[in-house]
């Protein structure tokens, strides 16, 4: 009885399971056939959108130069007429890096995958491969769909049958009018010197400049360079004598099979060559090349544009053939380089980079300028004579108090061009220091950028210390009292380790610090403080200068007692004799050949304005050991 029951209770969850089962089926197919009935309403908005569809197929990679400014010129024009009436699609051949004849077929059955359920209203292509290869491969690609191209030359277009429907820009790349730019410009050349690579591509460049130039052509001596590394043709041109102009084609390969963007190896050949550099291509100028008869990419992709939009709208008797004009283009900054006589350009030339001159962009503040200068001047002279005049008429009643005047005012300035000096000589020396390790640095094969940031900062921080130390200056020889703030001698401390952080490291010295283990906060003015450390602090690094660098230590210590706060400075130098000691902070006494004597005097005064002193350890005898201590915080209030 229970096996009856069990085996009915079985059977009804399994139905239940079933029928969920088929529901859920049921459920999914409806709303996939709902999926499938709604997918031509999606396609036809779509049509009905106005929206174009434009195909364009490239010879070579998507970073080539004129394949970025072909699509600059299509995408601006394109968006300029209606932003939201074209897509365009971008395919890429790749050839010149990948030349093997067998890839076509392959990236052609790709592509026919690829856009089999969404036809392109026109299809481009772009160089002459990719015009063979889309004449080829249309009927799979873009079945019925019409062709335009661009950046194709006419002989190219003169060896193939082109359908009525296949139309597009003629460019010309002229050689021949390019070499006599190059007789213009140069009327005392006599070679020619004409560059190519190794790709399949680059030696039809080559045959092409052979059947145009041969070996002799407008009073130039032609010769022919090709099959050689990039190093190679580079020492080639180096050679060159003034007398020779140099033609590059295009550089895609070299014979080892290594790739180059044409524009960047023109750029290395260019930068070293002792003659002229001229090419047919635009994209070369602003890397090295004087010039030549040409057209601008930019220019083929705005002209397809323009194409694209004429065929879209179904324009009746659009000319199969429509050639793009050329001119001399010229980079003003190798007609300078190169010493060429501006008068010999073509008057239809272009010019790039030519910046204007200062005469030229502010001529009337110029012409202003000089008036007030002369009248000034003038002016000056004027005053200056009646100065004399006046001075000489008073010379007698005024020679006294003149030369009291004079005596004073002179070991005023004295005294303070002195310190002015001998102040500003540190962080001015620091600077220079941060700079050439800076300069290091960059001259390393893998300059740490961080380092760079930091040194920069130093160099930072230094100017403006020793603007600081001038205002300070400025401030002492007024009746104003210096400003005094809490500040840590901590904090003090290590900005000023931070500072000479780059002296250290050229005089290869070491460095201990120890710091106090809580604030030591006195007032004071951070500057002078600052500026007594480091007074100290080189002291010390010059004390240590004769030693081998392994041996050179110096150690910085802050500590306080509760009462005072003191910093020490410690090196093992050659130490102080007991006479020196007790004059060493008198103004003109110092150890140093090129020393002025003022620092340590100049130190121990900022101290004692501080309620502080500055005194050596006369018991250390492994060298020299100064001691800075100030008055704490609250003592000093």
């Amino acid at each position: 009885m229970r096996c009856a029951e069990m085996g009915s209770l079985v059977s009804s969850v399994l139905a239940k399971r079933i029928r969920r089962e088929v529901c859920w089926r049921w459920s999914m197919v409806f709303w996939l056939a709902i999926g499938i009935a709604d997918q031509p309403s999606l396609v036809f908005a779509r049509e009905s959108s106005g929206m174009h569809r434009v195909l364009i197929v490239y010879e070579n990679e998507s970073t080539q130069v004129a394949a970025v400014e072909i699509a600059r010129g299509l995408h601006k024009d394109l968006a300029d007429r209606d932003p939201t009436q074209f897509e365009i699609y971008s395919e890429y051949l790749d050839n010149a890096r990948f030349p093997d004849p067998g890839n076509l077929p392959r990236i052609a059955a790709q592509l026919s995958a690829k856009y089999r359920d969404m036809k392109p209203d026109v299809a481009i292509a772009a160089g002459p491969t990719a015009l063979r290869f889309m004449l080829d491969h249309r009927r799979e690609i873009a079945p019925g769909v019409p062709l335009l191209f661009g950046a194709v030359a006419a002989d190219t277009v003169t060896q193939l049958a082109l359908p009525p429907d296949v139309k597009g820009i003629v460019t010309r790349f002229d050689l021949k009018q390019t070499m006599t730019l190059a007789r213009r410009l140069q009327p005392n050349a006599r070679h020619a010197v004409v560059i190519s690579g190794s790709s399949a591509f680059d030696k039809r460049w080559e045959a092409t400049a052979r059947a145009d130039l041969g070996d002799r052509y407008d009073g130039f001596d032609i010769r022919y360079l090709s099959g050689l590394r990039l190093d190679g043709f580079a020492d080639a041109v180096a050679r060159l004598s003034p007398d020779t102009a140099v033609l590059i084609l295009t550089i895609f390969q070299d014979p080892d099979g290594r790739n180059f963007v044409p524009r960047n190896a023109t750029a290395e050949i260019a930068r070293v060559s002792a003659a002229p550099v001229y090419a047919v291509y635009d994209t070369y100028l602003d890397h090295g090349v004087l010039g030549g008869y040409m057209s601008t990419f930019q220019e083929q992709g705005e002209q397809l544009a323009a194409l694209v939009t004429r065929q879209i709208a179904g324009e009746a008797n659009l000319p199969q053939i429509t050639p793009l004009v050329i001119r001399p283009i010229v980079d003003w900054r190798e007609i300078r380089r190169f010493l060429i006589d501006p008068g010999l350009l073509p008057p239809d030339a272009e010019i790039r980079f030519r910046a204007p001159s200062l005469w030229d962009e502010h001529r009337t503040a110029i012409l202003v300028s000089i008036a007030m200068l002369l009248l000034q001047s003038g002016t000056i002279v004027a005053l200056g004579i009646q100065a004399h005049l006046r001075k000489k008429a008073e010379a007698e009643v005024n020679a006294g108090h003149t030369k009291l005047v004079h005596l004073s005012r002179t070991s005023l300035l004295g005294e303070l061009s002195g310190a002015f000096a001998h102040e500003l000589n540190q962080p001015l020396t620091s600077i220079l220091a941060n700079a050439e390790v800076g300069k290091q640095l960059l001259e390393s094969s893998d300059p740490s950028l961080t380092e760079v940031s930091d040194i920069l900062s130093d160099i930072i921080a230094d100017d403006e210390r020793a603007a600081e130390i001038i205002r300070q200056l400025r401030r002492l020889l007024t009746t104003h009292e210096v400003a005094l703030e809490p500040v840590d001698l901590n904090h003090i401390t290590v900005a000023t380790l931070a500072l000479v952080k780059s002296e250290l490291l050229i005089k290869q010295t070491a460095v201990a610090f120890k710091r106090a283990n809580s604030s030591v906060r006195i007032l004071g003015n951070a500057a002078q403080l600052q500026q007594v450390v480091l007074n100290i602090i080189v002291n010390a690094v010059d004390a240590t200068s004769h030693l081998p660098p392994s041996a050179r230590m110096i150690e910085v210590a802050v500590r306080t007692d509760g009462r005072t706060g003191e910093v020490t400075v410690t090196d093992n130098g050659c130490g102080l004799t007991p006479e020196f000691m007790e004059g060493a902070f008198q103004p003109f006494v110092s150890t140093k050949s090129n020393g002025l004597g003022l620092g340590l005097a100049i130190c121990r005064s900022i101290a004692q304005a501080h309620g502080g002193a500055l005194e050596f350890d006369p018991e250390y005898l492994a060298g020299a050991r100064i001691i800075l201590s100030l008055p704490l915080r609250r003592s000093a209030s």
